[in-house]
């Protein structure tokens, strides 16, 4: 076979960015067969003060690039999911164990951001040692002929078969293929941190995912560890009409977050008082894109439908978006074009789907409803009712971009 055939039969695959979705995607295609390069501009990976919560939708995602059993090692899982009052922590169980009565899977894995990007890393380099390029930022996309070609800052492009932008909602690639794509300032900024737990009271040991609602803000918590470690990973999200940077890396001072947070119960204060570091970002939304390809040249994760963080949904749909590019690349690998039409036919409404039902979110979590105990549980007994939960959450959970029509 010459050198030209066994390109179109097997694409080399250009990436911008080893984030989540970079790397769930290099994996899977290097799983499938294919070359992969991943381009990052920070020079190492970095250590990211954030829990995430990856539900079943994603689990299924990282259960077939075969990382059962890694992942459970860095999971604590939650005996329960409770919806908390603000003020007094009175809570509420939303957990859905009922599978008679739901049709998805409501278990959450909750683990570290920078030990889910440590497990996916090592798996991808395990396969190709040199797969990951750091200290280099992608700049653009183009298609020349038919090769495809990143555009590097400070030197010269590099040529494959098709190129993804995984570089997140500031993506040059996107630019670089749709034009800018500007930022609107939501009204809410959000607050991140990891407390450690031995600094921390009894009762943040419990084994909990727990979101605390108000009129105007909420936070949800839960446990996290690093080896031997054990951490509440805390997000709090805030209304604002103060602009903040959008980098979600950005340092914030407590004075400001016990300020957003006055009168909130002091098991709240106490995360942002016991905190390793505090950072606070503004929450900005981007007009969805009904196209996430262009020629060889194409999209995922935030890149293409970055999202506020009010369903949980960022990671999980990120590595969906990965995985059902691998399918398509591997369905037909000497026809990259018509590979990304399918993948944007089966992507580009789910993603925007969810970009939106997750902003329409801030208006159950922040209501007026809350402001007082009298109002407050009512409404939340209504908005967290089991077929509630299920209507909000059961399309979302059931999907399976492992199986999924391509």
């Amino acid at each position: 076979m010459t050198a030209t055939a066994e390109r179109q039969k097997r694409p080399h695959v250009l990436i911008a960015g080893a984030g989540m979705g970079g790397l769930t995607l290099a994996l899977a295609l290097l799983q499938k067969g294919m070359d992969v390069d991943i381009y990052e501009q920070s020079p190492e990976l970095r250590e990211v003060g954030a829990g995430l919560w990856i539900s079943a939708n994603g689990r299924r995602v990282l259960d077939a690039l075969g990382l059962k059993k890694t992942i459970e090692a860095i999971n604590l899982p939650p005996n329960d999911r409770v919806v908390r009052f603000w003020s007094t922590g009175e809570e509420r169980s939303v957990y859905n164990r009922d599978t008679q009565s739901s049709k998805a899977d409501h278990t959450l894995v909750q683990v570290l951001r920078a030990e889910l990007q440590r497990v996916l890393y090592e798996a991808v380099v395990n396969l190709k040692p040199d797969a990951v390029h750091f200290g280099v930022r992608s700049i653009g996309a183009q298609t020349v002929g038919d090769r495809a070609r990143l555009l590097l800052e400070g030197r010269d492009p590099v040529e494959g078969d098709v190129v993804v932008g995984a570089d997140g909602s500031h993506s040059r690639v996107r630019q670089s293929l749709f034009g800018p794509a500007p930022a609107r300032y939501t009204g809410a900024i959000a607050w991140r941190g990891l407390a450690p737990m031995e600094r921390l009271k009894p009762q943040h040991r419990r084994a909990l995912a727990s979101t605390w609602i108000g009129p105007t803000a909420h936070v949800t918590t839960y446990p996290v560890q690093r080896g031997d470690e054990q951490f509440v990973s805390f997000s709090g999200q805030v209304d604002s009409e103060t602009w903040q940077t959008e980098s979600w890396s950005e340092p914030g001072d407590l004075a400001d977050a016990l300020k957003d947070f006055a009168g909130w119960h002091q098991d709240i204060l106490d995360l942002f008082i016991n905190a390793e570091s505090l950072y606070r970002w503004g929450l900005f939304v981007r007009d969805p894109l009904e196209a996430w390809s262009k020629g060889r040249a194409t999209l995922l994760g935030d890149a293409c439908h970055s999202m506020t963080p009010y369903l949980g949904m960022g990671v999980n749909v990120t590595m969906e978006d990965a995985y059902v590019l691998a399918r398509c690349l591997d369905a037909t690998p000497g026809d990259v074009e018509s590979a990304l039409k399918r993948y944007d036919a089966a992507r580009i409404e789910r993603g925007n789907r969810t970009k939106a039902k997750s902003l329409e979110m801030h208006k159950i979590f922040h209501s007026p409803e809350l402001a007082r105990i009298e109002t407050a549980i009512p409404y939340i007994d209504s908005q967290w009712a089991p077929q509630v939960m299920r209507e909000r959450y059961d399309w979302l959970l059931a999907y399976d971009a492992t199986t999924v029509e391509i």
